[in-house]
């Protein structure tokens, strides 16, 4: 694998969708690199003295970047290929997102009093009322936004067209917490805040088709994921289980708890001295079946998941087993393996073109697993940098690694045993 220099002093990192272009931020300042030889090819940076960018979003075509300055009271949008171009939008913002036709651009304000859609063709402008959330469709044409109205939270499913109102459906949820699309669009999912465990699942067009509750009365979701292309849904929760839902009988299928049973793969991450090169490697070592891990008993719940490309695959973390990433089998709706870390995992994400799972636990490797093996790769630099996440580009050629304040880009090779 090969690395780019640390960029020092950068708060915000992201791929372009095109993946062509890596959008680089300080917070008072932008800089935009290509992918492939890191030259920059556009900067800006605020006119205003002491204004902080809190936000940055590219838009779905990679043309243009919207740049949020809410204590100053402005939008700024630059063109990615156009240093000189510029537009301002002047409101009271809490967050922007970018429309799928990468035109139009939704802002909510300030304490979710109105949001707004500013059309940058036309500059014409649509306002709703009371909003909490949004969540466009995977096909771009609609949009899903969450409301409350005289204490109680509702949906409602717009035109992303003509912004017409399509349908308006009650929520039965104390404080909407995550909106979410299925990945075909025939559901909308809708999950309650994490003091009450509820997930409605709403079909666009008939409201109301399950309320999933097993349980009253106690902690709920931490964390909920549509599967990326079959009709399940995983749920994890303040528990130690794992509960699927099947899309099409709109029933949970199964509880998988995070015990080690005897036909589980465990592999455990240790250190050794090298003789020769006389420095610290890293290697998996393959533990006895059915051997015991130690537990947490002060924390408890699934704060990640993540499904793998094909959805053949998920993996968790289980609070409970900080230092250790739970992968199973979706086919068998078995555990498959287990990944015991020296230090507590940070973050994981799948590949989104292999079954190849990345993970980072604050340390300076980065780990990788898939079916056939598991590994660890050194970062190569002198000053310590301690990889907290880590973000696959689209294409799936280089990734973002990203420290507390630095980042660096990598670049796998054909030739990597991953």
């Amino acid at each position: 694998m090969n690395f780019s220099e640390i960029f020092p002093g950068v708060i915000f990192a992201q791929f372009a969708p095109n993946s062509k272009f890596i959008v680089l931020s300080n917070g008072t300042r932008v800089i935009v690199k290509e992918t492939d030889q890191l030259q920059s090819i556009n900067f800006t940076h605020s006119q205003i003295n002491d204004a902080q960018i809190q936000q940055i979003e590219i838009s779905p075509n990679s043309e243009l970047i919207a740049l949020s300055y809410p204590k100053k009271g402005y939008i700024e949008i630059r063109k990615i290929d156009d240093i000189n171009w510029c537009a301002k939008i002047d409101d009271s913002i809490e967050t922007i997102q970018w429309c799928p036709d990468s035109i139009q651009l939704a802002v909510i304000s300030e304490f979710q009093i109105k949001a707004t859609i500013y059309n940058l063709n036309n500059k014409n402008v649509t306002h709703f009322k009371n909003p909490k959330q949004i969540s466009f469709s995977k096909n771009g044409r609609f949009m899903v936004m969450s409301e409350r109205k005289d204490a109680k939270d509702f949906i409602g499913i717009y035109s992303v067209r003509d912004w017409k109102l399509l349908n308006y459906q009650p929520s039965d949820t104390l404080d909407i917490a995550v909106l979410q699309w299925s990945h075909n669009d025939s559901f909308i999912g809708v999950q309650d805040t994490e003091l009450n465990f509820r997930l409605n699942i709403h079909c666009p067009c008939q409201g109301l088709q399950m309320k999933f509750e097993p349980y009253s009365y106690s902690l709920g979701i931490k964390v909920s994921r549509f599967a990326n292309q079959s009709d399940l849904m995983a749920v994890g929760a303040n528990d130690e289980k794992l509960r699927i839902i099947n899309l099409l009988t709109l029933k949970q299928i199964t509880e998988l708890e995070h015990k080690i049973t005897k036909d589980v793969l465990i592999y455990k991450e240790e250190e050794y001295s090298d003789q020769y090169s006389q420095r610290v490697v890293t290697k998996f070592t393959q533990m006895e079946q059915g051997c015991k891990i130690n537990l947490s008993k002060t924390q408890n719940g699934i704060s990640l998941l993540e499904w793998s490309y094909k959805d053949d695959y998920i993996a968790t973390k289980f609070d409970g087993m900080q230092n250790c990433v739970f992968i199973w089998d979706m086919e068998l709706l078995t555990l498959k393996a287990i990944m015991v870390q020296i230090l507590p995992v940070k973050s994981f994400t799948w590949s989104k073109n292999s079954t190849t799972l990345t993970v980072c636990t604050g340390s300076s490797k980065i780990f990788f697993w898939n079916p056939s093996c598991t590994s660890a790769c050194d970062m190569p630099f002198d000053k310590n940098f301690h990889v907290v996440k880590i973000d696959w580009s689209t294409d799936q050629k280089s990734m973002l690694l990203f420290d507390k304040s630095d980042v660096v880009v990598a670049y796998p090779t054909l030739d990597d045993s991953f």
